[in-house]
């Protein structure tokens, strides 16, 4: 009798522990997102558009546009607009075709004199958290997105590292959201490796740009695909909704041994090898890009995988339109492929 006790003690035990572990699993269930509603995101370094010198050709295959780098907030709280700040937004509206505009915004940046990058993460923090308690910074963003008629607004606050750090930005991104209502969304830049954004956060937060860049593998190819498939695990097993996903995808190379040079696929895009490898001879470095046939497979691959669509670092870095090795068109015939499978 005892025997036969310990052995129904064993069974509910895993039966128990079984349902533990579905039961506190964090997947959550993902909307499908048709084909046509696919986003295509691109930033948009804006700070001192040019008319005549703005290469427009390829925002027709642009769904969404991320103003960067001419909105800032500061520790007290208070929004501030580069002077070039109201002609960016006048040339770009000219060329706009429907797509949705957002406000990318800058916090404080690290005042730290330590070379160790944690300290400075850490400084850089702290000061973010200050604007983020300040009781004014809500209001701030929500009046510039009134005046200038924004369809929302982006962080791309990357390292919160400390739990601390954490909570008062998801603090500050539910109070906002309460005070953005349904007109305007929030969305936010993140890295697969440092996900401790809130359940409530997450939910008040409208859709991610996944930076999967500035990540290389064993053999010093950078952002690749498995690398990208891997990001999108993680956010994945965290609980984070898949259509609210946007894949991203550098338009720039990074040398192989990570040194910190960017080269622009447009300066490049005729010299490098078909498995994207450019080298430099002068700097004594190999640059690895992501190809035509590298950005077309990562988009498919985000379409089949219910992902909501891509991210782009960033728009001027393509060539024109009419190359055929454009990237955006790489990205736009995934996209009308699977339409048309559709």
């Amino acid at each position: 009798m005892k025997k036969l006790v310990k052995i129904l003690s064993a069974v509910l035990c895993i039966v128990l522990a079984f349902a533990c572990f579905f039961g506190c699993s964090k997947k959550v269930e993902s909307t499908p997102v048709e084909p046509k509603d696919f986003r295509v995101s691109a930033y948009l370094v804006a700070n001192g558009l040019d008319e005549k010198t703005f290469d427009s050709s390829n925002l027709s295959r642009v769904t969404d546009i991320i103003m960067f780098g001419n909105a800032n907030y500061d520790e007290q709280g208070n929004v501030t607009l580069t002077d070039a700040f109201e002609k960016d937004i006048e040339v770009i509206r000219k060329f706009m075709t429907g797509q949705n505009l957002y406000l990318n915004i800058l916090g404080p940046s690290s005042q730290s004199d330590s070379d160790n990058w944690n300290d400075q993460m850490y400084d850089l923090a702290d000061r973010n958290t200050a604007a983020f308690e300040s009781g004014i910074l809500e209001q701030g963003i929500k009046t510039v997105l009134e005046k200038y008629n924004f369809d929302g607004v982006v962080f791309d606050y990357e390292f919160p590292l400390r739990s601390k750090d954490w909570k008062a930005f998801d603090k500050f991104i539910i109070s906002l959201d309460s005070v953005l209502g349904d007109k305007y969304k929030i969305g936010m830049s993140m890295v697969g490796w440092n996900l401790k954004q809130s359940k409530e956060a997450m939910d008040a937060t409208d859709f991610f740009e996944i930076m999967s860049y500035d990540l290389w593998d064993d053999n010093g190819y950078h952002a690749t695909m498995d690398i990208a498939a891997d990001d999108i695990s993680l956010f994945v097993k965290k609980g984070y909704d898949k259509a609210k996903l946007d894949l991203g995808v550098p338009f720039y190379a990074r040398p192989t041994t990570k040194e910190a040079y960017w080269y622009n696929y447009n300066e490049y895009y005729d010299k490098i090898s078909d498995d994207g490898l450019y080298e430099d001879k002068g700097l004594g470095l190999t640059f690895s890009f992501n190809t035509y046939d590298m950005i077309e497979e990562k988009t498919q691959w985000a379409l089949e995988n219910g992902v909501g669509g891509m991210m782009i670092w960033h728009y001027s870095c393509d060539v024109s339109a009419d190359n055929d090795k454009s990237l955006f068109a790489a990205i736009d015939t995934a996209k009308q492929n699977a339409i048309n499978n559709k």
